[in-house]
């Protein structure tokens, strides 16, 4: 399970460029329950980073709409 010190962790070692996006998705999904399909992706996604394949996003409104393809 992910503590709150894991998700420090990784926000911290973000670059600096990548916060700002980091902290909107933080924000749109701290707004709204997160179903079963989004926390889904989200695993994916996770998953994904940890074995090293990478996606890349020219702005928010594509990492949503790939995080939920």
């Amino acid at each position: 399970m992910v503590s709150r010190d894991v998700l420090h962790e990784l926000f911290d070692s973000l670059p600096e460029a990548e916060i700002a996006v980091a902290e909107r998705f933080l924000k749109v999904i701290s707004k709204a329950p997160v179903g079963p399909e989004f926390a889904e992706s989200i695993r994916r996604g996770l998953a994904q980073a940890e074995a090293g394949d990478t996606v890349v996003c020219r702005d928010f409104a594509e990492m949503v709409e790939k995080l939920l393809d």
